[in-house]
């Protein structure tokens, strides 16, 4: 089975990794996927620990269906909208 990760920017083979793991961190949540115990490599990054669960049992239930191919689902920490509202008027020009 084949994984796009995250950003869409990598192909993980499932046959090689020996497991995947949650890691929390102050501002997101990874997935992980684990070849050694030296050599770890980010799968997703998820806004919280209850959306990174619910991709990886997804991950899970795609592995044990015998899918050969699956998409990590989209975090909330990128498809949300980030708008600057500044009440405050540009100025342009000189003093």
């Amino acid at each position: 089975m084949h994984i796009m990760n995250g950003a869409q920017k990598e192909i993980i083979n499932v046959a090689h990794v020996e497991r995947f793991c949650l890691c929390p961190k102050e501002d997101a949540v990874l997935i992980l996927a684990s070849y050694s115990a030296d050599r770890v490599v980010t799968v997703a990054r998820y806004k919280d620990k209850t959306e990174a669960h619910a991709a990886l049992y997804k991950l899970f239930s795609a592995i044990c269906g015998g899918e050969s191919c699956f998409v990590m689902p989209n975090s909330l920490l990128y498809d949300e909208e980030h708008w600057k509202r500044d009440a405050r008027a540009k100025r342009r020009g000189g003093s």
